[in-house]
């Protein structure tokens, strides 16, 4: 990623891009003057920039010429002033690609900066979703949110908001009015809570109203925030970002206790407990459901031979065959050392078979250049069906049993009990 940074000062320019490499990774183009910044845009060409943080007054230009300038370009302009004047970034602010107006006057400020430009970076990839009856104030929201950076999709109806909140998995954030016919504000929160928590989506109400008891409500029925209409555009940015970054946070923490650090699959924990819930589920469903444990053949000669690095190496190449090699709705866990554990959804047995041998020979397939003389690594697995009213437990024990004949009779091979 590429910024331009426009700033007469040296020491500032320098500031900017040390606090700047604390957060994120860009290469940044210094330009202490519009004729350099010019020359940075037009040997580069339009859309190599993704952002741009500029001062207001250059030994070329001043009052902030500079601005129209860049966003001319298309650039999303972030401008870092060394004064503020209520006036000047009122009319800077209402031009159409400047995304946010900081002033430089303590280090707080360049800690601001550089998380404000992580922040559009990050939201790139997050998807929003405005509703709103209003189409004037939907647009305005919508554009606000494209501003930022987000992928936005909106609707003027809760019943439209729910179908593409189910079509749309990864949305992270709803804006959402109250005032709407027949499913208003508070209908549709609790539909979204149904199936999303606070921690997964974040949803910021919205009113025309000053009632009291209004931002009450809308936070009892499970909304992250609330705004009252008309609000100001860094308001809003502000709002948005602390539910989204909370969100975030949130999930690292979940990750941390979910996940193994060095795959990235689910750790035993996870298995253990989400899947005896899946298995649970899929009883009540009616369906069938397999559990499989498979070992990594000889890994031990792996680490003594050529090092944990290798070792790790394989191990995360291999979490990543499986996990492109599996459905959403199974589960994939590392469960200690080179053992994994998998169930599998609403598939019979001929199913089974053939899903865990296209596993097993595209382990085996797989080339390792850091193992030099031995090239591959291949897999056992034991797998086998549960049983009416058996825990998890009690199926991880038999697939273990399918496991061990496995690996008697050879290795590299799937064997299926009942």
């Amino acid at each position: 990623m590429y910024i331009l940074l426009v700033e007469s000062s040296r020491t500032v320019a320098f500031m900017v891009m040390a606090e700047l490499a604390k957060t994120i990774e860009a290469e940044v183009h210094w330009a202490s003057s519009t004729e350099q910044a010019l020359l940075f845009i037009e040997k580069n060409g339009i859309g190599y920039y993704k952002f741009a943080i500029s001062g207001l007054n250059l030994s070329d230009s001043n009052k902030g010429d500079i601005i129209n300038v860049i966003t001319e370009y298309q650039i999303p302009t972030v401008i870092f002033s060394a004064s503020f004047d209520l006036l000047v970034r009122q009319k800077l602010l209402s031009i159409p690609g400047v995304v946010d107006y900081v002033v430089k006057e303590s280090p707080a400020a360049f800690r601001y900066l550089a998380n404000l430009i992580y922040r559009l970076a990050h939201n790139k990839g997050l998807k929003a979703l405005v509703v709103e009856e209003d189409r004037s104030t939907r647009l305005y929201i919508t554009e606000l949110l494209r501003q930022y950076e987000f992928k936005v999709l909106e609707t003027d109806s809760g019943e439209e908001a729910v179908d593409i909140i189910e079509q749309h998995e990864d949305l992270k954030l709803v804006v959402t009015d109250y005032k709407m016919q027949p499913m208003d504000g508070f209908e549709l929160i609790k539909k979204i809570r149904e199936r999303h928590s606070k921690e997964e989506l974040a949803i910021i109400g919205l009113s025309e109203s000053n009632e009291q008891a209004l931002s009450a409500r809308f936070i009892k029925t499970g909304a992250n925030d609330f705004l009252i209409k008309p609000f100001h555009p860094e308001e809003f940015f502000c709002r948005v970002t602390q539910n989204i970054e909370l969100i975030e946070k949130t999930q690292k923490l979940l990750d941390g206790a979910m996940k193994d650090f060095l795959t990235g699959v689910f750790n035993r924990r996870y298995f253990l407990d989400q899947g005896a819930e899946n298995l649970e589920r899929l009883h009540y469903e009616g369906k069938d459901a397999w559990v499989s444990i498979l070992d990594i053949d000889h890994f031990k000669s792996i680490n003594d031979n050529y090092g944990h690095d290798v070792g790790d190496e394989v191990l995360k190449s291999l979490s990543a065959q499986l996990k492109n090699s599996l459905r959403a709705n199974d589960i994939l866990a590392r469960l200690g050392g080179e053992e994994f554990g998998l169930i599998i959804e609403a598939v019979d047995r001929p199913q089974i078979e053939k899903l865990l041998e296209r596993i097993r020979k595209r382990i085996e397939s797989k080339p390792y250049e850091s193992l030099k003389e031995r090239r591959n690594v291949t897999a056992s697995f034991g797998c086998v069906k549960l049983q009416s009213g058996e825990e998890l437990g009690e199926a991880l024990k038999r697939a273990d049993k399918m496991l061990y004949q496995a690996k008697e009779s050879g290795r590299n091979k799937v064997v299926i009990g009942e």
